[in-house]
């Protein structure tokens, strides 16, 4: 009489039904790989683009970088009568514009006399002698720090006495998965959807892309954290006070919602909130009041939009890539504020206007 030997299922049984699990879900999850790549609206480059020496290229343009290590052509002395130098961070650097179209650019296309060069991708974390030595290394006339709303954030000492966020964000950003996220963000359809979601899912329950409470949104509650982060702003431009001729000027930049109430709609019907005033400028309001008492010039570029009829994506990005954007102006925005900045003669006169360099 013949036995039949047990197949592998009843020899392996755990091991096989794992395997029988794995293929599974491997089926499935290159199933939504490609059915998202084939048919998803999410375009994943967006804000990730592709690296090349001397350029990085984005869906929305490319962003130039210097040897110096700027988001700029190289910067060249020539014959031109002032130097002015513009910090920030993403929005200086021309997410959603790309080069040639961001504020600077469109300032240097006014004022072809000066030369208007992004020099720094920093944040309200100025390290002041990070500062003075971008000042000293170009010979900058004025400052403008192009100042976003998501630089309210609170202080926290570092051990190598810097000023950064505390919080979880931290965590993330020191984390050994962070390597994975990068290389997953932009090149798995189905990882960016996800992490597209989750980060929807944390906008809406008040946090910012900086893992941190959206303290913004909600000026009144966090009145002494505008202020101090203020401080923070004006005490590290204050460092420029010792070469009388150099000026600083801070533009305080809005978000969508806040120049567009057909885009406050969109948010408020995809579940985003914020506290009662932050339309009509309450953010902007504490911020200015908070420079003047620093004598800071500063100029609120909400105004740049009064008597603007536009609907939510005209002026910003909104919705074209792995985040729900309301604080990036795309072409047109940043187009509307550097109008309204040439046109301003309180901004030319205090940022643009020439006076004698003194050497430090």
């Amino acid at each position: 009489m013949t036995t039949e030997s047990p197949n592998v299922f009843t020899r392996h049984p755990r091991l096989t039904l794992a395997a029988v699990i794995f293929v599974g879900v491997t089926l499935i999850l290159l199933g939504a790989e490609l059915g998202l790549r084939t048919f998803g609206n999410l375009n994943i480059h967006y804000y990730v683009g592709f690296q090349l020496p001397g350029v990085h290229k984005f869906p929305y343009g490319d962003v130039l970088v210097n040897k110096d290590g700027c988001p700029d052509e190289e910067f060249v002395s020539g014959n031109a009568d002032r130097r002015i130098g513009y910090l920030g961070d993403s929005i200086a650097y021309g997410v959603g514009a790309g080069y040639g179209y961001r504020i600077p650019d469109i300032l240097q296309q006014t004022f072809p006399q000066y030369h208007h060069w992004v020099c720094g991708a920093l944040d309200s974390y100025l390290d002041e002698m990070e500062l003075v030595g971008q000042v000293t290394k170009l010979k900058l006339d004025s400052v403008v720090y192009l100042m976003n709303l998501n630089d309210i954030l609170p202080a926290k000492t570092a051990p190598n006495g810097t000023a950064r966020p505390s919080g979880w964000v931290e965590s993330a950003r020191t984390s050994r998965l962070r390597p994975i996220d990068e290389g997953l963000r932009g090149t798995s359809y189905l990882y960016t959807h996800v992490r597209f979601g989750v980060k929807n899912a944390l906008q809406r329950m008040g946090y910012e892309a900086h893992g941190l409470p959206a303290f913004e949104l909600f000026p009144l509650k966090n009145r002494e954290l505008i202020e101090s982060t203020v401080d923070r702003i004006a005490a590290a431009l204050g460092s420029l006070k010792r070469w009388p001729n150099i000026q600083a000027c801070v533009i305080v930049l809005p978000y969508e919602m806040q120049i567009s109430p057909d885009a406050a709609r969109r948010y408020k019907e995809l579940g985003f909130d914020w506290e009662e005033g932050f339309e009509a400028g309450s953010a902007q309001t504490l911020v200015m009041e908070a420079f003047q008492r620093h004598h800071v010039n500063a100029f609120d570029a909400r105004q740049a939009f009064r008597n603007q009829d536009l609907k939510v994506g005209d002026a910003f990005v909104y919705n074209k890539g792995d985040k729900i954007d309301w604080n990036h102006p795309n072409r047109l925005g940043h187009a509307i504020i550097a109008a309204w900045l040439s046109s301003n003669s309180d901004f030319v006169s205090k940022c643009i206007k020439p006076t004698s360099f003194i050497s430090p």
